[in-house]
């Protein structure tokens, strides 16, 4: 096989590891921003529970504050009875009192139906409070192990990275940016396996003399149809490949 068709075969091995470490790197920003809105979402629901269990303690407290307010107007009230000279006036502050006393018994009501809800609203709270605290716990360490993850996936992009510089040093640049520019217009694939007469990039049937030149490997060959570089594997290099994988499936 041609030499710089080899290394060509190899850039293209390494330029798949390039993007299978980008897709990982472009992948994890999003994978932790979906697992902090499943933590958001049960501390969303945690904060309207809290803010409803608080709006009922204040509308409680306005209550108490009520009572008190109005039982002090009844007592004013009744303090009067002793200063009044007819019936008329006696029925008039007996009215109020029993006006007054209406709006302490509804008060109550209202009272008693709250505290009632409030009891069910905050039996329910630490069931929200435990599930979000695992779900805290469980997306920082989901956090933490994705950011471990994109650390090392940097670090080992960075090597192949030099991997690639240093075959792309010995491979003529005129043949790297034709290579460059193949890889680009067919979804990264630059350099293909000539199998059954086809290249196996764009399936298309290759003329004898194609596979001729191909199988003696002294130049480079490109396929007439979608311009990959074509290269030739023996059946018993195949076979030889295709061997280890049979056995371990066995």
């Amino acid at each position: 096989m041609n030499a710089e068709l080899q290394k060509l075969i190899e850039l293209q091995a390494i330029d798949r590891e390039v993007l299978d470490f980008d897709r990982i790197l472009g992948a994890a920003p999003n994978q932790i921003k979906a697992g902090q809105a499943e933590m958001d979402a049960v501390k969303k629901e945690l904060d309207q529970a809290r803010e409803v269990i608080a709006g009922m303690q204040k509308s409680n407290k306005q209550l108490e504050a009520d009572v008190q307010a109005e039982n002090d107007h009844m007592a004013k009230i009744k303090t009067k009875l002793t200063a009044v000279k007819t019936n008329k006036e006696y029925s008039a502050i007996l009215a109020e009192v029993e006006s007054v006393k209406e709006k302490v018994s509804a008060c109550e009501d209202k009272e008693l139906e709250i505290m009632e809800l409030l009891e069910e609203k905050s039996s329910e709270l630490p069931a929200i409070e435990s599930r979000f605290k695992e779900e805290e716990k469980n997306f920082k360490e989901y956090k933490a192990k994705k950011e471990a993850e994109y650390e090392r996936v940097k670090g080992e992009l960075e090597v192949v990275k030099g991997r690639r510089q240093a075959i792309l040093e010995t491979i003529e640049p005129k043949r790297v940016v034709l290579y460059d520019k193949i890889l680009k217009r067919n979804d990264g694939l630059a350099v293909v396996e000539v199998r059954e007469s086809m290249c196996q990039g764009c399936f298309h049937r290759l003329r004898p003399q194609v596979i001729i030149d191909v199988k003696v490997g002294e130049e480079i060959v490109e396929c007439s149809h979608c311009y990959r570089f074509l290269y030739w594997v023996e059946e018993s290099e195949t076979e030889d490949q295709a061997a280890p994988n049979q056995r371990s499936a066995g």
